[in-house]
């Protein structure tokens, strides 16, 4: 076999059937005893990830080509996605007990770094990798500043994670709350946390500034504020929604619930 990984990667890239191979060759590069450096993995990466690129450009442009002509050019060259190697690789890689976790988590990114550079929307699956690994073994610091400078993404299915993390990791609440209101696209997330944690003043403010104050449910605040048995907050909230049913019906009473 080639020893040059990359070459061997150039090399197997161009037979369709050699899928299995290809995933063999980066498992292996990732292993005690065959590890590749950091920046040898990283080449191997791009020259996987260019060939996925160039076969996600065909399948968006299968509608407008010749069909045949397009499933021609699928079967040329053997194509790896992000479905392959965490089947295959990381999910393997990340329980392996020889390997230094810092080297993991480098391995991790770096696959990562290259999908971003060809343009390839990373799957949630890497994303819930890096952070588990990262957590497991009290990466917190470097977990917060991946977070903090987006390194991963924004999205709910990423919030809804490090809310999931609270317990092990404090301020893993807020990051979660940031990464929502960044998305501008989750508000009614955001109200729901913010409930389930008795902030319920905090969530009014919320809905407030994003202009959503005369369509929310006043039942969902008011239930919220009677579970934290505080009678002055349940006041406070019953007057907000009073005020608000004045404001838009003329009169102050709740439409009862049929």
């Amino acid at each position: 076999m080639i020893p040059d990984k990359t070459r061997l990667v150039d090399f197997l890239l161009l037979r369709s059937e050699c899928k299995m191979v290809i995933l063999s060759v980066c498992k292996q590069a990732l292993v005690p005893g065959h590890q590749c450096k950091l920046s040898t993995i990283s080449v191997v990466f791009d020259k996987l990830n260019q060939v996925y690129r160039n076969y996600l450009e065909m399948e968006s442009q299968a509608g407008q080509a010749d069909l045949g002509i397009v499933r021609g050019k699928k079967r040329s060259q053997a194509v790896i996605d992000q479905a392959d190697m965490y089947t295959h690789v990381f999910s393997v890689f990340v329980d392996n007990k020889d390997v230094k976790h810092k080297f993991i988590v480098a391995v991790l990114m770096e696959y990562i770094r290259s999908l971003n550079q060809f343009q390839i929307p990373v799957q949630h699956f890497l994303y819930e990798l890096v952070i588990n690994t990262l957590v497991q073994n009290n990466f917190f610091y470097q977990l917060h500043q991946f977070l903090q400078y987006h390194v991963l993404s924004d999205s709910k299915p990423l919030a809804c994670l490090m809310l999931s993390l609270e317990s092990v990791y404090t301020p893993a609440h807020q990051l979660a709350l940031d990464m929502l209101k960044r998305l501008s696209t989750a508000n009614e997330e955001i109200v729901e946390v913010l409930l389930s944690k008795h902030q319920v003043l905090t969530a009014l403010r919320f809905i407030r500034s994003v202009g959503q104050i005369d369509t929310v449910s006043a039942r969902k605040f008011l239930e919220a504020a009677q579970t934290t048995e505080d009678k002055m907050l349940f006041y406070t909230v019953f007057k907000f929604f009073e005020e608000r049913n004045l404001r838009l019906r003329g009169h102050p009473r709740f439409v009862p619930v049929s």
